[in-house]
């Protein structure tokens, strides 16, 4: 059986984990195997790695050499020796069996990630699912399909709640730093992982319950919505095939940008031309991460037709 290793990022975050680490604590000790629970604690500026080990004596607490976001848990990867890394955002709580419906994929030796079905913080509605590439109006789009629940692949796996084959993320070089501080590094990762021939599975079996965004919205001037639009532009302009027409492209950006004014929404004309200027400065460094049309067909072909094997 594979040992497991529960890594939990936090900064200031002590209101969150007063929710998450009584729940976390109690789906390790009824896991059959080995598995540690760890804070990543990103530089906290209260006594939140005190009152962790007071409160919490059987959770490690590390303290990341400096806050670097989620890039933190590319450091963490390489001090820990568990074969399972379970990345887990303070704002959870999780089901008590929550664990072995996600690590049990990882017996297949080109299982790279699985992630858990996410209800919101009152259990309502469900919030996560399989997601796939789809490409209309000039642009890709990955939305997670929340009506589909059953055990099956998914494009990516939500960074919120997933696990990951430790030697693979740490082959993959971690998450990348074009997605530095969020959003989309885990579409980008598992898009990586899925061009080495490695499989990211959605796993509806495993439960949490996400306060989405409570995390990030406590980080001053966060700015959600214009970070991930900008991210959504750098993955596909760096990673995936667009249309070749020029013409053609201005024309899809300028039809989705009247049509959100017109919807009240000055998101795109914000974000749009900032996040191009940026773009033009980075692209040579990111150029190798493009893929051909042939091998993005390859690839979405092995998501959808292959059956989901455990």
């Amino acid at each position: 059986m594979k040992s497991i290793c529960l890594a939990i990022l936090n900064y200031n975050g002590k209101k969150h984990l007063d929710y998450l680490l009584p729940t976390v604590c109690a789906a390790a000790q009824k896991f059959s195997g080995t598995c540690a629970v760890v804070v990543l604690d990103n530089q906290s500026t209260g006594d939140d790695v005190t009152w962790i080990q007071h409160k919490f004596p059987s959770v490690q607490t590390i303290v990341a050499p400096k806050n670097d976001f989620l890039f933190s848990y590319n450091w963490l990867a390489q001090k820990r020796s568990e074969d399972v890394l379970v990345f887990l955002n303070n704002d959870l709580k999780v089901d008590p069996d929550f664990i072995a419906p996600l690590v049990r994929h990882f017996e297949s030796p080109d299982v790279f990630s699985v992630s858990a079905r996410s209800y919101d913080w009152n259990a309502r509605e469900v919030t996560s699912g399989p997601a796939c590439l789809k490409f209309e109006n000039g642009f890709y789009s990955w939305k997670s399909d929340t009506r589909l629940q059953k055990t099956c692949h998914t494009l990516f796996t939500a960074g919120a709640f997933m696990a990951v084959d430790r030697k693979k993320f740490l082959e993959l070089g971690g998450f990348n730093r074009l997605f530095y501080p969020a959003y989309c590094e885990d579409l980008d990762l598992c898009f990586r992982a899925w061009r080495r021939g490695w499989r990211c599975i959605y796993e509806p079996a495993s439960v949490v319950w996400h306060r989405e965004q409570a995390t990030w919205s406590a980080t001053p001037n966060s700015g959600a919505d214009q970070l991930t639009l900008k991210h959504s532009l750098f993955f596909q302009w760096a990673a995936l095939p667009m249309e070749q027409d020029r013409l053609r492209r201005w024309w899809s950006v300028a039809k989705v940008s009247c049509g959100s004014v017109i919807r009240g929404n000055s998101l795109w004309l914000r974000v749009y031309p900032t996040a191009l200027r940026e773009w033009m400065k980075l692209r040579r460094q990111y150029s190798r991460m493009k893929v051909s049309r042939e091998e993005l067909r390859t690839i979405t072909q092995a998501m959808e037709l292959q059956p989901c094997r455990n």
